[in-house]
């Protein structure tokens, strides 16, 4: 399945998270925290993230592999608590976890060991995929760049979280949609 298709059900889903929506203050203070840590791990990451140049070990990735998907993870689950629908959380985080999970990792993992070859097999057995390690794979210092931000396309999804927290904060003064 293509790309373009694999992200139909994230589109419904959206869609669906937005015309439910019925957001309440404890929901609101709890999914934009979430939302917002989520959204931080992400900067963080992808301000370091050089696709295919260089196995990136610093900031975020020297102590888990996976934390762009961490950053996700905490912002579905801070946008489903938001718009207060847990049964979309289930679906996302059952999606998540057994579907895209592996295949990433099947993916990933493959061009990245093809790619750096025992760089990566070492960095792969000494890091974590989602639980963080309490001391840095790399003391490596690697600066965090803007650059790196834009190159990951990191600005598309901030504008799309301020978009999601704007339309489904503004949700209860729509009216009846169904």
């Amino acid at each position: 399945m293509s790309k373009k298709f694999r992200r139909i059900p994230l589109f419904i889903g959206a869609i669906l998270l937005i015309v439910f929506a019925k957001p309440h203050p404890t929901g609101i203070i709890v999914g934009l925290f979430l939302i917002f840590l989520g959204e931080g791990v992400r900067i963080w990451a992808a301000g370091h993230l050089q696709k295919n140049e260089v196995l990136t070990v610093s900031g975020p990735y020297s102590y888990v592999k996976n934390p762009l998907y961490i950053g996700s993870i905490l912002i579905t689950a801070g946008f489903c608590i938001l718009a207060d629908n847990v049964y979309l959380l289930a679906a996302a985080m059952f999606m998540f976890c057994f579907h895209y999970i592996p295949y990433k990792k099947r993916v990933e993992g493959d061009r990245l060991k093809r790619i750096f070859g025992t760089q990566y097999e070492d960095y792969d057995e000494k890091v974590p995929e989602y639980l963080p390690r309490w001391t840095p794979y790399s003391r490596e210092k690697v600066p965090w760049r803007f650059k790196n931000f834009i190159e990951n396309s990191e600005e598309g999804i901030l504008l799309m979280i301020i978009a999601g927290i704007i339309l489904i904060l503004s949700r209860p003064f729509w009216g009846s949609v169904f």
